[in-house]
């Protein structure tokens, strides 16, 4: 019986030691990169970071990109946040996470969401938006065209509605940008996904670093 109490002992504490060695989920680092078609001057660029470095360079032959510039970053353990982008543009991002084997593989599945604040929820809703997009246009150019024959406070008024126009045009074009699921590991960082925005020789890529650390 004493040898018995004993092994199961040993046991115990062999399992208190693999359970302690395995990575644990602290949250998530998100990062928000402009990736350009043309290179920098100083030839291609990169996040100094060597995990953001590997994980663009894993993917380079997929990305049109030759340089980068880092908008924004956050951290978050999961849930919502917003983000910073070019132009004063703005994103919301939603994350959920789980582990798939709660046994302490430090395997997530993750769902990533990245979209202009105020985009439409779903393409009913889309549709709707870009009718209203149409009509704030006509009605820009409408109060455009009276601009030369505005002076003094009438003028400051018409540029002024022409600005909350704008802002309201913004808003109805807001567009969801990424919508991704996937697996990853605890310590691991991604690229997430691109959106092209400015034309199409400029996009967003968006990268997720799961961040391990002890209990």
């Amino acid at each position: 019986m004493k040898r018995f109490r004993m092994l199961a002992t040993v046991v115990a504490l062999l399992f208190a030691t693999i359970a302690r060695a395995q990575p644990v989920q602290r949250g998530f680092s998100v990062v928000v990169l402009l990736g350009e078609t043309q290179a920098a001057a100083s030839g291609e660029s990169l996040p100094p970071a060597p995990a953001l470095r590997k994980a663009l360079n894993d993917v380079k032959d997929f990305l049109p990109y030759k340089s980068y510039k880092t908008l924004d970053t956050q951290w978050l353990r999961g849930g919502s946040t917003r983000m910073k982008g070019l132009d004063d543009q703005e994103y919301d991002v939603d994350l959920t996470a789980d582990e798939i084997n709660p046994a302490g593989s430090g395997t997530l599945l993750v769902l990533f969401k990245l979209k202009e604040v105020g985009a439409a929820e779903n393409s009913s809703e889309e549709y709707g938006r870009s009718i209203q997009a149409a009509d704030l246009e006509r009605q820009r150019a409408h109060l455009v065209a009276l601009l030369p024959a505005a002076q003094g406070a009438m003028l400051q008024e018409q540029k002024a509605r022409i600005e909350l126009v704008d802002r309201q045009i913004r808003l109805a074009k807001a567009r969801r940008l990424i919508d991704s699921r996937f697996q990853m590991q605890v310590g691991e960082t991604v690229v997430v996904g691109t959106s092209k925005i400015g034309g199409g020789d400029k996009g967003l890529v968006v990268l997720l670093t799961s961040v391990a650390g002890g209990k």
